[in-house]
């Protein structure tokens, strides 16, 4: 605040670099300055220094958000910490990058480091610096070793900052990220990561910095290209709502996405209608044996093992495919008399093998091409110069041959084919006689389909091994297939073990991050049932635990923390320690008139997002509906097309996954909906509860469950 008695000079110094700041990008973006020897020259120097400029420009009305007083080297400097670095090169106002080695110093608890030119660094001040519009608004010491250490600023900054309302958008924690959000974040590179950590505890927040942390050049060999990134959510609603967040951690270029999305496009089937029908059947039906076997039949389908039968099944298959087939070309090598390659059918099944045992990333058929041309060139002693042209000639014949031995293998096709097929499930040896006879129920015939081509979400993950190992997986660059650089995986307890193995062939070692919470496993029958699944399936993977939660008050999280220990399976959560309003209980009246009522309470307290959260989407469609006739406009969000943009909203709980909002209200919240004997039901009800910052509602014609009476 201004009663801080080095507000005056911080107040210049922001001056000095605002100036400072204003300078260079004039400098960038005047072109006569930016002259090289010739036009061509001149053009890529002014369109560099326009990319610098632009990239400076958006930072210069808060140029930094906090400094650090250090001693090194017997000399005693201040390090303004900011979102984008900045070298002053005609002065003193420098900002160093956040997300470098030295940024780090800001978050953390250490109070020594060792520089890389040697000897020992001392921290004597870390200061956190409001600054908004190019002005300072407050200054707040969070350790200065003059005032005796610690100040206790840190945690009153991390409240003033929870106690502002919910935005649109996911917000980025750079100023406030905590020592244990940012030793998660800054894991070592190379090492694939998961991140444990109840609800609001920021998991997702972090993954993203992590990923902006990654693309930094400090991270060396193991550095990530934004373009070549992915992060996975579960629906379109969440990815929009947390993509806002990216451009102000410069990641403009990461494709945020599905898993359907992206497997759809993968397989080149954007038009494909996805759905999730065991999740429906969970959602609605109230048998519980049905539930059951519709739940162990998913889990099954997403089991790591399907990756070796879906193998095994297309080696038989290829093999098959071989049968009567060979190769017999004349070809014509320069200066030398004309010569005939010749494959028998046993010659291809052993480069089949071959490949088999290679396992190559762009597929089997790519591969299998591959290995052929190789044969001839070492069969006919083909000099390196002139094996562009046998290429040439092979091209033909060879796409006839493949498209022989591989006919048929599409990926829908191919993997309904084997799950059709219990002859085909068996052949691994992988799955149990009972096992396969489970695949071969269909316990959701009562759940319609699209009219429209469509695909499972549950059997999604078996035609991408199908796609994996025909014509390859990874990141698409024209026509071609790469591994991505880094790939952040959110809710990561609700992706199955088999998309686990496939994306781990799809991204480079080491490089994924994986983000979630055992407790809110709502698509448990997909997800693996602890992290030690997922580790053996990522080797080197670290589980590492956020052990408080920053969304909620200490009313809302300890509510939240009542219905969790009735199925917790994780960690203790610390809430902070952030008083608020009581928790409010509406019941005894009909429910319309009590949502109505808690909308306006909610109002009245100052809120405006602010989220009705019901168990099904035909439950939101419905009270948005008949709201209106009780003077409450609430927007129904029922569809992944739809977005959340603030305001006054209802929507299922799937969909109200991941979001946060400063008010929720739980529609309907009784026993007769979360049934209480049902584990999968208690944490429905915990996730509609844990969706509200500062102010919640529990909304029953009846009585309240028994978990929140």
């Amino acid at each position: 605040m201004s009663t801080h008695p080095d507000f005056d000079l911080e107040k210049e110094h922001l001056a000095g670099t605002v100036a400072a700041m204003l300078r260079q990008i004039e400098f960038w973006e005047d072109r006569d300055r930016n002259a090289g020897a010739d036009l061509e020259t001149s053009i890529i120097m002014a369109d560099e220094a326009g990319e610098h400029a632009a990239m400076l420009s958006p930072h210069v009305h808060q140029p930094y958000f906090g400094s650090l007083k250090v001693r090194a080297g017997g000399r005693e400097q201040t390090l303004y910490i900011g979102k984008h670095g900045f070298q002053d090169v005609k002065g003193p106002h420098h900002v160093v990058s956040w997300d470098s080695e030295v940024g780090s110093l800001f978050y953390t608890q250490a109070l020594e480091w060792t520089p890389r030119r040697g000897g020992k660094g001392v921290i004597r001040r870390r200061r956190q610096l409001d600054v908004a519009k190019k002005q300072l608004m407050r200054v707040t010491d969070l350790y200065d070793d003059e005032r005796g250490g610690d100040t206790g600023g840190r945690e009153e900054v991390l409240l003033r900052r929870l106690n502002e309302g919910s935005t649109a958008g996911m917000r980025d924690v750079v100023e406030t990220l905590q020592p244990e959000q940012n030793e998660a974040m800054r894991y070592p590179a190379g090492t694939p990561v998961i991140i444990q950590g109840a609800a609001g505890s920021g998991k997702t927040t972090i993954g993203f910095h992590r990923l902006a942390w990654m693309t930094n050049r400090e991270r060396g060999v193991h550095q990530a290209r934004a373009e070549a990134c992915m992060v996975l959510m579960p629906n379109r609603v969440l990815a929009a709502y947390a993509g806002r967040i990216l451009p102000e951690l410069d990641l403009h270029a990461v494709n945020v996405t599905t898993p359907e999305t992206w497997a759809t496009g993968l397989l080149g089937l954007e038009k494909l209608e996805v759905t999730d029908r065991t999740l429906s059947l969970l959602l609605t039906d109230r048998d519980n044996t049905r539930r059951a076997l519709a739940w162990r039949r998913a889990k099954l389908l997403g089991d790591a093992r399907m990756l070796d039968v879906v193998r095994t099944h297309l080696w038989h298959r290829w093999n098959a495919g071989l049968k009567g087939h060979g190769l017999n070309e004349p070809l014509e090598v320069p200066g030398r008399a004309p010569l005939t390659f010749t494959l028998t059918e046993a010659d291809l099944a052993g480069l089949l093998r071959d490949v088999f045992a290679q396992d190559p990333l762009d597929g089997y058929r790519a591969g299998l091409r591959r290995a052929i041309e190789a044969e001839a060139m070492d069969r006919l002693n083909v000099p390196e110069e002139h094996a562009p042209g046998v290429r040439r000639q092979l091209s033909t014949p060879l796409t006839t041959l493949l498209g022989r031995i591989f006919a048929g293998t599409t990926p829908v096709t191919e993997a309904r084919r084997l799950l059709g097929d219990p002859d085909a499930l068996k052949a691994s040896g992988l799955l149990t006689d009972r096992e396969v006879q489970l695949l071969m129920t269909d316990p959701l015939s009562g759940i319609p389909t699209p009219r429209r081509a469509h695909a499972d979400a549950t059997e999604l993950p078996v035609m991408l091994a199908v796609q994996a190992f025909t014509g390859g997986i990874g990141r698409a660059v024209g026509r071609t297939l790469e591994p991505f650089d880094h790939v952040v995986l959110d809710e990561a307890q609700d992706y199955s073990p088999l998309l686990y193995a496939l994306l781990g062939r799809a991204t480079r070692d080491g490089h994924i991050t994986a983000l979630g919470d055992l407790n809110q496993g709502m698509h448990g029958y997909k997800g693996p049932n602890n992290w030690e699944a997922v580790q053996a399936i990522l080797p080197g993977a670290q589980v590492l635990t956020l052990s408080r939660t920053y969304r909620s008050t200490r009313q809302i999280t300890q509510l939240g923390a009542r219905i969790a220990s009735t199925y917790n399976r994780a960690a203790d959560v610390h809430g902070v320690d952030r008083d608020g309003a009581e928790v409010q209980r509406y019941s005894g009246a009909p429910e319309l008139e009590l949502l109505a009522r808690a909308v306006k309470d909610a109002q009245a307290a100052g809120h405006e997002n602010i989220a009705i959260v019901t168990r099904r989407g035909i439950d939101a469609d419905r009270l948005s509906e008949a709201l209106r006739d009780h003077d409450t406009d609430a927007q129904p969000i029922t569809t992944q097309e739809h977005r959340y943009r603030g305001g006054v909203v209802i929507l299922p709980v799937n969909l109200a996954k991941g979001l946060e909002f400063s008010a929720a209200i739980v529609a309907s919240a009784n026993a007769e909906t979360y049934d209480e004997s049902t584990e999968y039901e208690r944490r429905l009800l915990y996730v509609s509860a844990s969706r509200a910052l500062h102010w919640l509602a529990l909304v029953s014609a009846g009585e309240l469950h028994p978990l929140i009476a």
